[in-house]
């Protein structure tokens, strides 16, 4: 492992809380309008719908598992998602899981 100074901890704590509170609203939050401009209103990131999912998404399984596993960790840390805006500026204001 890479010793790292205290200031490049912080910076990736910060860029990794606002990585995933990006993805969070993306691929949580704002699903519906993602859907929408993806093309596919019946499907989702977890569920594409698509006859072969390794096809036009062969890396989503392990992207998912890795988000969960730094999700986790980030969780252990005591760190949080820091999302791009208020949750509350997007349609129907959903409730924040974590």
């Amino acid at each position: 492992m890479v010793k790292i100074s205290s200031q490049q901890q912080d910076e990736l704590q910060r860029a990794i809380s606002e990585f995933v509170g990006a993805f969070e609203v993306v691929f949580r939050y704002d699903w519906n309008y993602s859907s929408e401009m993806i093309g596919d209103a019946g499907a989702s990131f977890l569920e594409p719908n698509v006859e072969n999912e390794n096809e036009d998404w062969g890396a989503r399984g392990v992207l998912l598992e890795r988000y969960r596993v730094l999700v986790a960790a980030m969780k252990e840390c005591g760190m949080e998602p820091r999302f791009p805006f208020p949750l509350e500026n997007l349609p129907e204001a959903p409730k924040r899981l974590w």
